[in-house]
């Protein structure tokens, strides 16, 4: 079975607002916060290659 099949997408946001939640408080500004948010999903999003411009063209993209 695919770990994929086992998630549940609504308690991963969850979890996922909940890290956010925790960084918050260490990250003033709210664009940061935003940036620093899109970056983690692009580091757990399933892209073949991961580095800094894959990550950005995955996020224009969506």
């Amino acid at each position: 079975m695919a770990a994929g099949h086992s998630v549940d997408p609504a308690r991963w946001d969850d979890d996922f607002e909940g890290l956010m939640q925790r960084i918050a408080g260490r990250v003033a500004r709210s664009e940061p916060r935003t940036r620093v948010g899109k970056f983690i999903r692009g580091l757990l999003a399933p892209l073949p290659r991961k580095n800094c411009w894959t990550i950005a063209v995955r996020h224009e993209a969506a």
